[in-house]
């Protein structure tokens, strides 16, 4: 088995049989598939067969945990490397480049310091890893009820049945109903005062480079996918909720951020804004559980306990990270409360660093500070994010 720094623990066995894990996205497939390889049976419950979202960008350590979890090789297939000084720059309205502090040169190895994927391509790799790592996941089915006791935790399901597992893992996003079981009303999310809107397009021609497009507190993220697509994501500030926008909407309000650009690459993709585009939705909604994410043997991990927006672009990330080192800390040696405070005391910190520099640099962002002043937020965190999970 390997230890927390990667190498192996003669002797050790995993403090743990079997898992639960609820919620069949990034946090919850990665959480398979790192337990699975350790030994650790899992069931994978998830409501949608579907991914969520248009495109995202992993960047940094989740890079290593991928490679880690054996699936670097087919996201590399899937998604497009990238540099984050090739990510993260800044132009303006016309197109112009924008100065701004350089984001810190790649750790020592040969990985990407960045991909940037289909969600929908991602899905597929994390849940063939999972399978591969021999989880079984079952579609349309989630808890209703959640007991801890002594050495493990019951759950009544959606079709009826209970089960008992050595620990389940609550990574069903944002709005966890696992994350309501265990910790009742004493964590919720909160609005961050941004809705997103994103796309992707075919067919948009070369015509510009990607990167972030910025000009009187609107800000186009744009970005070059491996099929040649384009993937938007831009955002509006509201004072509450907005509420279920409709389609026509959404278009209105891309059409518009859009519109505030003369640069050629913006322009493209504006002239590609039809009646029929699908724009995909969501509030940026944030949360930071506190230590520690878990009572009994019940924990949290991923959105559902440290949810973010993406002007750091390492939600997704955390999540990744999460998975792996759950698993070596189970895979380490001692009792499962043990590896849980292992978990814990590597975790919190990092989270906490993404999940303050993104709010962060939102609040930046609505208040018009300089791009330089941004990045520069930004690159701490991102030299920071290089350390070893």
């Amino acid at each position: 088995m390997r230890g927390r720094d990667g190498g192996t623990r003669p002797g050790a066995t995993p403090a743990i049989g079997n898992a639960l894990v609820v919620g069949g996205g990034i946090a919850g497939l990665s959480a398979a598939t790192a337990l699975g390889r350790r030994g650790i049976a899992c069931d994978v419950l998830e409501l949608r067969d579907a991914p969520a979202g248009a495109a995202i960008t992993l960047q940094n350590r989740a890079i290593d945990a991928l490679d880690e979890l054996g699936l670097l090789d087919r996201i590399r297939a899937e998604g497009r490397a990238r540099s984050q000084a090739d990510i993260f720059r800044y132009f303006d309205a016309a197109g112009a480049p924008v100065p701004t502090p350089a984001v810190p040169p790649p750790a020592e190895g040969a990985l990407p310091q960045a991909v940037v994927i289909h969600r929908a391509a991602l899905a597929r790799v994390l849940r063939d890893g999972a399978e591969a790592a021999g989880a079984v996941v079952r579609t349309g089915t989630t808890l209703t009820a959640l007991t801890t006791h002594d050495g493990g935790a019951t759950v009544r399901l959606t079709d009826g049945t209970e089960r008992t597992y050595d620990l389940v893992i609550g990574a069903d996003g944002v709005r966890s109903a696992t994350r309501r079981h265990v910790f009742g009303d004493e964590v919720r999310p909160r609005y961050t005062g941004t809705t997103m809107f994103r796309w992707v397009v075919d067919g948009v021609p070369d015509v510009g480079p990607p990167g972030f497009y910025q000009s009187d507190g609107i800000l186009n993220v744009l970005l070059r996918l491996r099929d040649g697509g384009l993937y938007l994501a831009t955002g509006r500030d509201y004072p509450a909720r907005p509420g279920r926008l409709s389609q026509e909407a959404a278009r209105r309000v891309v059409a518009e951020n859009l519109d505030a650009f003369s640069a050629p690459l913006p322009r493209a993709l504006r002239e590609r804004l039809g009646g029929g585009t699908r724009i995909v939705v969501n509030d940026y909604d944030g949360l930071l559980a506190p230590d520690p994410w878990y009572r009994g043997r019940a924990l949290l991990i991923g959105d559902a306990a440290h949810a973010t927006s993406a002007y750091l672009a390492s939600g997704g990330g955390m999540a990744i990270e999460d998975a792996v080192v759950l698993a070596r800390e189970l895979a380490g040696g001692g009792s499962a409360e043990d590896a849980l405070r292992r978990f814990m005391r590597r975790r919190y910190e990092r989270v906490q660093l993404v999940v303050e520099t993104s709010f962060q640099l939102g609040d930046m962002h609505r208040a018009g500070a300089p791009v330089a002043r941004q990045n520069a937020v930004r690159a701490r965190a991102l030299e920071a994010l290089k350390a070893p999970y």
